[in-house]
């Protein structure tokens, strides 16, 4: 018999199931007990990120040096006593963990003992394991991973961008810092951040799979992660126009590269409006440039530009960046055709979004046949605190005035900026 300490709530498409609960110490959890998969997926999400580099302690300002967030999450696979890949790696586990501007993600995939691999994920992110060797030893790593990013267009060209949208917030700069800044952080830097957000107050547990919900919150209980929430963070809105409105990048390239941003010039701190939001934004993007768009088709027959043409959104309680990117030999050309198609209104009607919530309805549908999507989406909505299963309902609320609002706020050309990766 399940414990009463969770709650049921079912998946309106699927009748797929998720209980929820909270540890003693007060961290969020999510189980999908579902025997459909012979492998369990974990998902521990911290809300820490590369973004946060300051906090308030009360009595004083915390200001870290860029990439501590990333430096933070590999010293925690290193440990004198959990030797966490050897231990993994025993029990058919594969685990893994990443880095992104708001959040620190840890995880495990694995076809059998279970509770020994979660035991031992809950203790991996409930301690740092740091020497002044160790964390010598892992700067020279970090470097190496730094200077070969370095060397991608997509990295200089995606950076670029967001350094001539944002002056101040700490989005534009690349996430795990630069070989400078990691140079200045050490021990107790990395100390004081582990401390002040890995708190459960902070982090969400997710798990999926043929799991005993009651025995992951045995697990979870006993965690010794750090009971509380992670302090006020201290962080520029940056919510100004862009000051520069280009910039050129020069490296090895076989073909330049053109990318047009937008920044958002309004924050919303509420998830679930947030979510909406994002919603809005995919849902734009998709109906003026995705596959079967008659805008693209005609844009591309006229030779503005080709397939290598993407967009994207990227949305965070304290800053939100749409980005087109193609391959091109005339910017120019390919400028005005991308500012032509989301500068003005939309074309589309009703039966356009239709088409496109089916599309979108089928991938969450699809979402469901994957263990790591099932524990990975969970954790993304316990750690912003909202209803599970809540993006039919945003789907099918979803108007096309509210698509046409979204686009119109966004596609505000004095809140754009370009970037250009051409050859030296």
């Amino acid at each position: 018999m399940t414990s009463a300490r969770f709650t049921r709530h079912a998946d309106p498409v699927l009748g797929e199931e998720v209980l929820l609960a909270r540890s003693d110490a007060g961290m969020p959890i999510r189980v999908l007990p579902t025997a459909r998969f012979r492998d369990v997926c974990a998902v521990v999400s911290v809300g820490y990120g590369s973004t946060d580099l300051g906090f308030d302690l009360g009595h004083r300002q915390h200001r870290s040096p860029l990439g501590v967030a990333h430096f933070l999450e590999h010293k925690l696979f290193e440990d004198q006593d959990l030797h966490v890949f050897e231990r993994f790696g025993k029990r058919g586990a594969r685990v893994n963990a990443m880095t992104g501007f708001g959040r620190t993600t840890y995880y495990f995939q694995a076809g059998t003992e279970f509770e020994a691999n979660l035991a031992d994920l809950l203790l991996l992110v409930s301690r740092a394991h740091l020497t002044p060797e160790n964390v010598q030893k892992e700067r020279g790593i970090i470097a190496q991973e730094l200077r070969m990013y370095e060397d991608s267009p997509v990295y200089r060209g995606f950076f670029g961008l967001l350094g001539a949208l944002y002056a101040e917030h700490p989005v534009r700069h690349p996430v795990g810092g630069t070989v400078e800044s990691i140079a200045a952080i050490d021990v107790e830097e990395l100390l004081a951040c582990h401390a002040a957000f890995y708190r459960t107050g902070n982090m969400a547990l997710s798990v999926a799979g043929p799991v005993d919900p009651d025995r992951v919150l045995a697990l979870a209980d006993a965690s010794t992660i750090a009971a509380g929430d992670a302090p006020f963070r201290v962080c520029p809105d940056d919510l100004a126009l862009p000051s520069v409105a280009h910039v050129d990048v020069q490296m090895d390239v076989a073909r330049p590269r053109f990318l047009l941003g937008y920044k958002d010039r309004e924050l919303v701190s509420d998830a679930e409006t947030r979510l909406r939001r994002d919603l809005a934004t995919r849902i734009c993007l998709d109906l003026i440039l995705g596959a079967g768009s008659d805008a693209r088709e005609s844009a591309q027959r006229a030779g503005a530009f080709d397939d290598s043409l993407s967009a994207s959104y990227l949305g965070e309680a304290r800053f939100g960046v749409a980005a087109l990117v193609c391959e091109t030999e005339d910017r120019s050309r390919a400028e005005s055709a991308m500012r032509d198609l989301l500068e003005r209104p939309l074309d589309s009607a009703d039966a356009d979004l239709q088409r496109i919530r089916r599309r979108q309805l089928g991938a969450l549908v699809r979402s469901f046949d994957s263990v790591q999507s099932l524990a990975f989406g969970q954790a993304e909505e316990a750690l912003l605190g909202v209803q599970p299963f809540g993006q039919l309902a945003r789907m099918q609320e979803l108007r096309i005035e509210d698509v046409e609002a979204r686009r119109a706020a966004l596609f505000d050309a004095a809140a754009s900026a370009t970037c250009v990766v051409s050859a030296r």
